[in-house]
């Protein structure tokens, strides 16, 4: 299976698990398993720490949101200036694929595309067109290692970006604080909140796996199957879409698996959530679209709601209202970071994963078709 094909599996399986699938029947499983324990587990928790580098880094968010950018027109480009151009990438006279964008912001210097393409760009004037010949590095990927090509670039404007200095009258001109001491104070509990929220949910996705483990299945219904690959095939899409990965290549019988780890949630969910009498009402399914949707990058809970079934986001609902049942009544240890990974023997390929994550993360924010270029084209 092609390395691609196993991340897109592996982002599915990610996703699809925490959602579990919809199911408008409301099937019950009894006779399909023998539920494990599911009281008293033993669960580690990371330990919720912010550190000085994450609040710098959200520091650094507030003040790129309100970086401005100054038009420049009365000298070539020079580096550190932000031009904004159309380009065309061929090798042996043909256009290969990802390889020209329109209407592109790149900040000469900064490394984000080809060395010897950006440094060529410096002395440019608006409005010129150049050819540039480039070399790509012979690590640079299987399809393009070590090919020449051409890029013929148009500049069509130059600005120069002025990030501005974290002051209290910045703080003040753009957010409800007065002064940075407080600013900083609120990033550092909204970050603790986020990340004491994520510790929570990966405790609680640990002790549900636990109990999936435990648990003895003896089949299951093939509506139940049926939904959950019509779940998976749709995220599968969407993701193939997003990160032009080969879906062509992919291992049935590991997708077939995927599937089946989306079935036995559900039953176990299901099925706990029947035993404890967890369920999610109406007034709890409004609530949490209105707390929900600009999280998920809609403008309001109607048009989550067109674009996500009733039925998935219940089963969302539940599934978290299931994991937290598990943790109140588990005895939870919290541990560091580093100690809650030392025994995956992957932690390092966890580490890349995670990294994936968070592309994904901002790929879920709505992005303008220029963004979306920006993504594809960030290679070069």
């Amino acid at each position: 299976m092609k390395k691609t094909s196993l991340l897109l599996t592996a982002s599915i399986c990610a996703v699809s698990l925490l959602a579990g699938c919809a199911s408008s029947s409301k099937l019950t499983y009894g006779s399909y398993l023998t539920l494990g324990d599911y009281k008293g587990l033993k669960v580690n928790k990371i330990k919720t720490e912010i550190t000085d580098d994450m609040v710098q880094e959200e520091i650094d968010y507030f003040l790129e949101e309100n970086t401005t950018y100054t038009p420049v027109t009365d000298r070539p480009a020079e580096e550190g200036d932000v031009v904004n151009i159309d380009f065309t990438g061929t090798i042996d006279g043909e256009e290969f694929e990802d390889g020209s964008a329109e209407d592109f912001d790149l900040e000469l210097g900064s490394g984000y595309f080809l060395e010897d393409l950006e440094a060529a760009l410096v002395g440019v004037s608006v409005g010129e067109t150049k050819e540039i010949p480039v070399t790509f590095p012979d690590d640079y990927d299987e399809e393009l290692s070590g090919k020449d090509a051409v890029f013929t670039v148009t500049l069509n404007s130059i600005s120069l970006e002025e990030v501005p200095e974290y002051t209290d009258q910045l703080v003040a001109d753009t957010t409800e604080y007065t002064t940075t001491a407080e600013h900083t104070e609120s990033l550092k509990a909204q970050l603790y909140e986020s990340t004491e929220a994520d510790n929570l949910d990966t405790a609680g996705s640990d002790a549900l796996n636990m109990v999936i483990s435990a648990t003895t299945f003896d089949g299951y219904p093939q509506e139940l199957y049926d939904q959950c690959l019509e779940e998976y095939d749709a995220l599968n899409q969407m993701y193939a879409e997003m990160f032009g990965l080969d879906t062509e290549s992919e291992d049935e019988e590991e997708k077939k698996s995927t599937i089946e780890d989306m079935v036995y949630q559900q039953m176990v969910c299901t099925t706990i959530a029947e035993k404890e009498k967890i369920s999610v009402s109406e007034d709890d399914y409004q609530a949490y679209l209105e707390e929900n949707y600009e999280l998920y990058g809609y403008e309001s809970p109607e048009e989550y709601e067109e674009y996500e079934t009733k039925d998935s986001i219940m089963e969302e609902i539940l599934t978290a209202r299931v994991q937290d049942f598990l943790l109140e009544n588990a005895e939870v240890t919290e541990v560091t970071e580093d100690e809650y990974y030392e025994d995956y023997e992957d932690y390092e390929e966890y580490e890349d994963f995670d990294d994936t994550d968070e592309d994904m993360d901002s790929l879920d924010e709505e992005t303008s078709d220029t963004e979306a270029v920006e993504t594809e084209a960030s290679d070069l």
